[in-house]
Protein backbone atom coordinates (compact mmCIF):
# COMPACT_ATOMS: atom_id res chain seq x y z
CA UNK A 1 0.00 0.00 0.00
CA UNK A 2 1.44 3.35 -1.08
CA UNK A 3 0.90 6.22 1.35
CA UNK A 4 1.81 9.88 0.92
CA UNK A 5 2.10 12.18 3.92
CA UNK A 6 1.88 15.88 3.15
CA UNK A 7 3.25 18.21 5.83
CA UNK A 8 2.64 21.83 4.91
CA UNK A 9 1.97 25.38 5.96
CA UNK A 10 1.23 28.45 3.85
CA UNK A 11 4.86 28.71 2.68
CA UNK A 12 6.37 25.23 2.70
CA UNK A 13 5.39 21.65 1.83
CA UNK A 14 7.20 18.39 2.50
CA UNK A 15 6.06 15.15 0.92
CA UNK A 16 6.84 11.80 2.49
CA UNK A 17 6.29 8.29 1.16
CA UNK A 18 5.68 5.03 2.92
CA UNK A 19 5.39 1.66 1.26
CA UNK A 20 4.37 -0.40 4.27
CA UNK A 21 3.54 1.53 7.43
CA UNK A 22 3.32 5.15 8.48
CA UNK A 23 6.03 4.50 11.05
CA UNK A 24 8.60 4.32 8.22
CA UNK A 25 8.47 7.57 6.28
CA UNK A 26 10.95 8.79 3.73
CA UNK A 27 10.99 12.41 2.57
CA UNK A 28 10.76 12.37 -1.22
CA UNK A 29 10.11 15.98 -2.08
CA UNK A 30 9.88 19.46 -0.68
CA UNK A 31 9.17 22.88 -2.02
CA UNK A 32 8.56 26.40 -0.80
CA UNK A 33 6.29 29.32 -1.55
CA UNK A 34 8.29 32.32 -0.23
CA UNK A 35 5.37 34.72 -0.73
CA UNK A 36 3.56 32.85 2.04
CA UNK A 37 6.03 34.23 4.57
CA UNK A 38 5.60 37.87 3.55
CA UNK A 39 3.42 40.29 5.48
CA UNK A 40 0.37 41.90 3.92
CA UNK A 41 2.27 45.17 3.65
CA UNK A 42 5.13 43.48 1.81
CA UNK A 43 2.72 41.88 -0.67
CA UNK A 44 0.95 45.14 -1.59
CA UNK A 45 1.80 48.75 -1.18
CA UNK A 46 -0.93 50.69 -2.92
CA UNK A 47 -3.76 51.17 -0.47
CA UNK A 48 -5.66 50.14 2.61
CA UNK A 49 -7.41 46.82 3.05
CA UNK A 50 -10.89 48.34 2.93
CA UNK A 51 -12.92 50.17 0.37
CA UNK A 52 -15.86 52.48 0.86
CA UNK A 53 -18.85 51.90 -1.34
CA UNK A 54 -22.37 53.34 -1.18
CA UNK A 55 -22.50 55.44 1.96
CA UNK A 56 -21.13 53.96 5.16
CA UNK A 57 -20.91 50.36 3.95
CA UNK A 58 -17.35 49.08 4.40
CA UNK A 59 -16.42 45.78 2.80
CA UNK A 60 -13.45 43.81 3.96
CA UNK A 61 -11.16 42.76 1.16
CA UNK A 62 -9.32 39.47 1.31
CA UNK A 63 -5.91 39.99 2.86
CA UNK A 64 -3.04 39.51 0.39
CA UNK A 65 -1.46 36.94 2.70
CA UNK A 66 -4.67 34.88 2.59
CA UNK A 67 -4.67 35.11 -1.21
CA UNK A 68 -1.10 33.77 -1.28
CA UNK A 69 -2.01 30.91 1.08
CA UNK A 70 -4.94 29.97 -1.17
CA UNK A 71 -2.67 30.15 -4.22
CA UNK A 72 -0.14 27.83 -2.57
CA UNK A 73 -2.91 25.40 -1.52
CA UNK A 74 -4.10 25.33 -5.13
CA UNK A 75 -0.57 24.69 -6.45
CA UNK A 76 -0.02 21.94 -3.88
CA UNK A 77 -3.35 20.28 -4.70
CA UNK A 78 -2.47 20.37 -8.42
CA UNK A 79 0.93 18.83 -7.67
CA UNK A 80 -0.72 16.04 -5.66
CA UNK A 81 -3.12 15.39 -8.53
CA UNK A 82 -0.20 15.12 -10.94
CA UNK A 83 1.68 12.85 -8.51
CA UNK A 84 -1.34 10.60 -8.16
CA UNK A 85 -1.65 10.31 -11.92
CA UNK A 86 1.94 9.12 -12.27
CA UNK A 87 2.62 7.33 -8.96
CA UNK A 88 -0.79 5.90 -8.03
CA UNK A 89 -0.60 6.10 -4.24
CA UNK A 90 -3.46 4.61 -2.24
CA UNK A 91 -3.92 7.06 0.61
CA UNK A 92 -3.02 10.50 1.91
CA UNK A 93 -2.29 11.91 5.32
CA UNK A 94 -2.47 15.70 5.54
CA UNK A 95 -0.65 17.60 8.28
CA UNK A 96 -1.08 21.38 8.39
CA UNK A 97 -2.28 24.25 10.57
CA UNK A 98 -6.11 24.32 10.65
CA UNK A 99 -6.60 27.28 8.30
CA UNK A 100 -4.21 25.97 5.64
CA UNK A 101 -5.56 22.43 6.02
CA UNK A 102 -9.02 23.77 5.21
CA UNK A 103 -7.71 25.60 2.14
CA UNK A 104 -5.92 22.48 0.94
CA UNK A 105 -8.95 20.24 1.43
CA UNK A 106 -11.07 22.72 -0.57
CA UNK A 107 -8.59 22.56 -3.45
CA UNK A 108 -8.23 18.78 -3.63
CA UNK A 109 -10.15 17.16 -6.47
CA UNK A 110 -12.85 14.81 -5.17
CA UNK A 111 -10.99 11.57 -6.07
CA UNK A 112 -7.95 12.75 -4.10
CA UNK A 113 -10.02 14.04 -1.18
CA UNK A 114 -11.50 10.55 -0.88
CA UNK A 115 -7.97 9.16 -0.40
CA UNK A 116 -7.41 11.28 2.74
CA UNK A 117 -7.08 8.72 5.50
CA UNK A 118 -6.11 11.05 8.32
CA UNK A 119 -5.53 14.74 9.06
CA UNK A 120 -3.47 16.42 11.77
CA UNK A 121 -4.30 20.06 12.57
CA UNK A 122 -0.80 21.22 13.54
CA UNK A 123 2.09 23.09 11.98
CA UNK A 124 4.83 20.45 11.78
CA UNK A 125 6.48 21.73 8.60
CA UNK A 126 9.85 22.24 10.31
CA UNK A 127 9.73 19.15 12.55
CA UNK A 128 11.80 16.00 12.24
CA UNK A 129 10.38 12.81 10.75
CA UNK A 130 10.22 11.29 14.23
CA UNK A 131 8.19 14.23 15.57
CA UNK A 132 5.82 14.05 12.60
CA UNK A 133 5.26 10.30 13.11
CA UNK A 134 4.62 10.88 16.83
CA UNK A 135 1.99 13.54 16.06
CA UNK A 136 0.27 11.40 13.43
CA UNK A 137 -0.24 8.68 16.03
CA UNK A 138 -0.95 10.99 19.00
Amino acid sequence: MEIRVIVADNARARIFASHTTLRQLQEIEGFTHPEGRLSNQELVSDGPGRSREHGDDYRQRTAPRDVEAARFAHLLAQHLKDMHSSQHFDSLVLVAPPKFLGLLRQQLPKPLDQLVERTVNKDLSTCSIEEIIDQIFA
